[in-house]
Order: C-alpha cells, then sequence, then structure tokens
C-alpha cells in the first residue's frame, strides 16, 4: 500500500492529544503521559480509543484549553509565549486544570485586579508569575515543615 503525505482523520486526532499534551509540558510516552491520558480516557494509549472516543477526548481538551494556540497580539505590551508557558507550568503545579479554572482566575483577580487573564499584559503577567512561585514556594514549605511552625521547630518544649 502505498503511503501519502496525508493524515488520515485517525491519525489527526492522536496527534492532536500529543499536542495537547506537548502544551502540558506532559513528555510523550512517558509515566506522567500514560497517567495523564488514562485519567482522561480510561486507556493508557490512543492507539485503544475507538474514534468516537478519540473525538470527545479531544473535544475536551479543547473545552479546558490544551488545544487553544496562544495568541499573544501584535501590541508590544501583550505577554510573550515564555511568559504563558511560565504561568501554565505553575498553575499546573499548583493543581489547577487550566487557565480558566476558577481558583486561578480568582488569584488573577486579587493580584492584578484583572477580571480574566487573557487580558494579562507583560507587567501583570509577572506580577502573575511571581505570585505563583511565591504560592508554590510557600505549599513546598508547608510540606517540608508538616504543619509545624518555624518558632516551634526553634524551641522544643523539653529545652524551656
Amino acid at each position: 500500500m502505498k503511503q501519502t503525505g496525508k493524515k488520515s482523520p485517525r491519525n489527526k486526532l492522536i496527534a492532536l492529544v500529543h499536542i495537547a499534551a506537548q502544551h502540558l509540558d506532559i513528555e510523550y510516552n512517558s509515566a506522567e503521559y500514560r497517567t495523564w491520558l488514562e485519567k482522561l480516557s480510561g486507556e493508557t494509549s490512543c492507539k485503544d480509543l475507538t474514534n468516537e472516543q478519540l473525538t470527545g477526548l479531544v473535544d475536551r481538551l479543547r473545552r479546558e484549553g490544551c488545544l487553544e494556540q496562544k495568541k499573544t497580539g501584535s501590541a508590544p505590551n501583550r505577554p510573550t509565549l515564555g511568559q504563558w508557558r511560565k504561568m501554565e507550568i505553575l498553575t499546573r503545579q499548583l493543581g489547577f486544570n487550566h487557565k480558566n479554572d476558577a481558583g486561578f482566575v480568582t488569584f488573577v483577580k486579587r493580584v492584578t485586579k484583572l477580571d480574566d487573564p487573557r487580558f494579562l499584559t507583560r507587567q501583570s503577567i509577572s506580577k502573575v508569575i511571581v505570585g505563583l512561585e511565591k504560592w508554590l514556594e510557600y505549599e513546598k514549605k508547608q510540606k517540608n515543615n508538616f504543619g509545624e511552625s518555624e518558632h516551634a521547630k526553634k524551641t522544643p518544649l523539653n529545652t524551656r
């Protein structure tokens, strides 16, 4: 059978799933990828999905913003692609599903006074990134301390 350069509709759907994983910085064919795919579809490989399941998965990924192209606009004050990517990585590390997650939108409103993350500028997205980094640092510190305060660690009760 002669191969052509065109992809079949099924192969295009599989490629879109791989693109979504790439946008989320999930390495294809890794354990993280298989866990992510199983969580979304019930299967650990796209090859095991039917065409209908693949279509539904791609539709879900589009709704969640995993497949939308990052349009940073042509204005000089629009965030760079690197800023968008950094923000996405940090939000995922903090447990937000995507940039339209209600908790994340609330965080952006509190930090920047903007109603929606899509209105971010280079300066405002920098504030969001710094805030997310501090939040992540705080979360890691809390996990390391197991809920103990710094003061309690420095002055044990038996030394008083």
